[in-house]
């Protein structure tokens, strides 16, 4: 076990360089140089002034790189920079009006590099079991399908453009990271009008008009859009062409697939030698594929509602699909949902784009749920709530900033994933270790969809106070069906303790 911090992190990701494990990197000796040259830097920075000017380039190339990667249309980036220079400079503005607000400029940089220590490191390869399993589903539905002859090139077209959607994850990931928080001055600006309002009185100034915002009828055509671009998934769908051939279908597929309750997780072992050369031709006539936009209104009603609360996240993606071009220059044309051509569509970009857009959206969604870290949406919201090595902040007295927070401990135990958060400074004058806990386990019981939760997903948080005031030990347990919160090993009524009606006891969580 180590204690994990900026370096640690830094130097991971400086390692992953050298072995050239970033696809958006490779062969990119200009980027390395730079963006090596920022880290390094950020690594040996002294104080806060310094890290926020080296953060400011190094997000500005990290972006660049990675975003490019995924589609070389750089319209809008120097508006984007440009808004980022903004950002940084009202966070300076929002540190004045909040004594306990918390650093966001450098945190999105942590947040990449913490997901990319996570993600890749060998210890924690478990907890990314279902993604894993899909990328070899993947690869071996193409090996089966480069058997089939001409007839399905709109199947090995969908199947191309999914195997580059895997090869620009390390991209998704990094833009996501690193602009998951760029609409968060909007959440500040009613705390900033009381700010005011509670001044101009002393100058004899009663009524003042606040700053307010409202979106015209122009401006919410283009949102309308913008959800309902969120809410659709493409998918692709692998059938028989009509009934009479389905049971033929099937039984050709149980050679091929391991399939369980309908679902496919594989290949058979030596299906290619299972399978005869007459089969393989007796699915070309039995078997059909097709593209289908599928509306997700679940989803259509949260991200109405977070756009509705000015939710940073789904501002942060709406930002981006305004400034950004590339997020609407994607091919994308159909007749209605049954009929999708594949050439018609740039499917790669589209799912690309929309995996950023939504998981930026997701990770502030108060609706939305994790079941596993599986995908870019999990990945990151997971990420942003264990990076707290870097969340520069004024929580005290003296109008100081604070660089340390707690120290954070991951690690694995007996395949539980354990994040100890662990507080130990004394400078700060009000630092409460269980109210930072009660936080957490408000936070987590509501993200993970506990009753389904996946069984390699099993986590342990603790916040461990080292303090003269306070050293106890708050624990919080979650795994399948099963949530426990102790402290010093007693165990406590989860509602009564949270004091929350949302919550179950350790006994109705088993009875899900």
């Amino acid at each position: 076990m180590a204690i994990v911090n900026e370096n640690s992190v830094l130097e991971f990701y400086l390692t992953e360089m050298d072995r050239d494990s970033i696809s958006f990197l490779r062969n990119k000796t200009a980027f390395k140089k730079d963006i090596r040259k920022y880290i390094e830097n950020l690594r040996d920075a002294e104080n806060m002034n310094e890290k926020i000017e080296v953060s400011k380039k190094l997000w500005k190339i990290l972006f660049e790189a990675a975003m490019s990667y995924i589609d070389p249309d750089k319209r809008g980036y120097d508006e984007l920079f440009k808004y980022f220079d903004e950002y940084v400079e009202f966070e300076e503005l929002i540190f004045a009006s909040d004594s306990f607000y918390r650093d966001h400029t450098v945190h999105c940089l942590w947040v990449y590099f913490l997901g990319e220590y996570i993600t890749k490191a060998e210890e924690y390869k478990f907890l990314f079991k279902n993604a894993l399993n899909e990328v070899q589903l993947l690869k071996g539905m193409k090996c089966f399908v480069d058997k089939l002859g001409k007839s399905n090139e709109d199947l090995k077209y969908v199947l191309d453009e999914l195997s580059k959607t895997t090869e620009f994850e390390d991209s998704i990931k990094c833009v996501a990271a690193i602009t998951h928080d760029l609409g968060y001055p909007l959440k500040k600006i009613n705390k900033i009008n009381k700010s005011i309002g509670k001044i101009l009185p002393y100058f004899s100034v009663q009524d003042y008009n606040e700053f307010s915002f409202q979106f015209n009828n122009i401006q919410k055509s283009n949102i309308d859009s913008f959800i309902d671009f969120l809410s659709n998934d493409l998918q692709y769908n692998i059938s028989a062409k009509d009934d009479n051939n389905r049971d033929e279908l099937n039984m050709l597929f149980d050679k091929i697939f391991v399939i369980e309750n309908g679902y496919i997780f594989g290949l058979q072992e030596r299906w290619e030698e299972i399978l005869q050369e007459t089969e393989i031709n007796k699915l070309e006539d039995v078997l059909k594929s097709n593209i289908m936009l599928k509306f997700n209104r679940a989803n259509y009603i949260r991200y109405c509602s977070d756009f509705e609360e000015y939710e940073h996240g789904i501002m942060s993606a709406f930002l981006l699909m305004r400034v950004v071009k590339t997020f609407t220059n994607s091919k994308f044309s159909y007749g209605n949902n049954s009929d999708i051509k594949a050439h018609d569509l740039d499917y790669c970009g589209i799912c690309s784009k929309q995996d950023i857009l939504k998981a930026i959206s997701d990770h502030t969604s108060s609706s939305y749920n994790i079941t596993g870290i599986e995908d870019v949406s999990s990945i990151l919201t997971f990420i942003d709530e264990l990076e707290e090595f870097s969340r520069i902040s004024r929580a005290n007295q003296s109008r100081q900033y604070v660089s340390e927070f707690c120290k954070t401990d991951i690690y694995v135990e007996n395949e539980v994933f354990n994040i100890d958060f662990i507080f130990d400074n004394e400078k700060l004058d009000n630092l409460d270790p269980e109210r930072a806990f009660k936080g957490r386990c408000k936070r987590f019981l509501t993200l993970f969809n506990i009753p389904k939760l996946n069984d390699n997903l099993k986590l342990r948080l603790r916040c461990i106070g080292k303090l003269s005031y306070d050293n106890n030990i708050y624990s919080l347990e979650i795994r399948n069906k099963y949530a426990k919160i102790s402290i010093n090993d007693e165990e406590k009524n989860i509602p009564q303790y949270l004091k929350g009606r949302q919550f179950y006891s350790r006994e109705e969580y088993e009875k899900l």
